[in-house]
């Protein structure tokens, strides 16, 4: 078949886009299962086609052409939609990774803080205490450090993790026992 411009007038435009643009349509949604997006795809195809008009020369059935100028906007199609996809998953676990990030810096200030006015309450020889045994110093080195008996030292300690215990389940009762044990077991080392 003789090469032919495609589009000479409005009027052969007029004429594609009533002949082809069904038969486009239903081809275009068959292969990606979206009827608005399909039309989407044909309406762009016939933008680009009066856009180019005056340079378009076929080589055969006009339809052939118009099947293949479809073909490659699926293709686009598909590639942009495969790269959305990809950066909506790369963003989703960024944005996991951050907010799990922000989670744990704020239970941490929140704890700190809480810890904070916990140890504010204490009596100042237990605070001391607190402060020594964070230091890896031992109940025998604390008693010398203090000027006390290491059985006071203990005594206080024990007490210090009793009150300590106390407060935390008084401030968070949803807290469970064993989580709360275990926070005031961290607090006294």
């Amino acid at each position: 078949m003789k090469s032919k411009l495609l589009i000479k007038d409005i009027s052969d435009f007029e004429m594609l886009v009533n002949t082809h643009t069904n038969k486009l349509t239903q081809t275009a949604f068959l292969k990606i299962g979206n009827l608005q997006d399909a039309e989407d795809l044909v309406q762009d195809l016939f933008i680009n086609l009066w856009i180019k008009r005056e340079s378009i020369v076929v080589h055969g059935p006009v339809y052939n052409y118009l099947h293949v100028s479809l073909r490659n906007k699926i293709m686009n199609y598909f590639a942009k939609a495969k790269l959305r996809q990809d950066v909506k998953n790369r963003l989703a676990v960024n944005l996991e990774v951050v907010d799990l990030s922000l989670v744990n810096l704020l239970i941490e200030k929140d704890l700190n803080t809480l810890f904070s006015e916990i140890l504010n309450e204490l009596p100042d020889h237990m605070q001391k205490i607190f402060k020594l045994r964070n230091e890896d110093f031992t109940l025998k080195e604390i008693a010398v450090a203090l000027g006390l008996a290491e059985q006071t030292v203990k005594g206080y300690s024990a007490e210090m993790h009793r009150r300590i215990k106390a407060m935390l389940i008084e401030r968070h009762p949803e807290f469970a026992r064993s989580l709360t044990v275990m926070l005031s077991f961290l607090l006294i080392k």
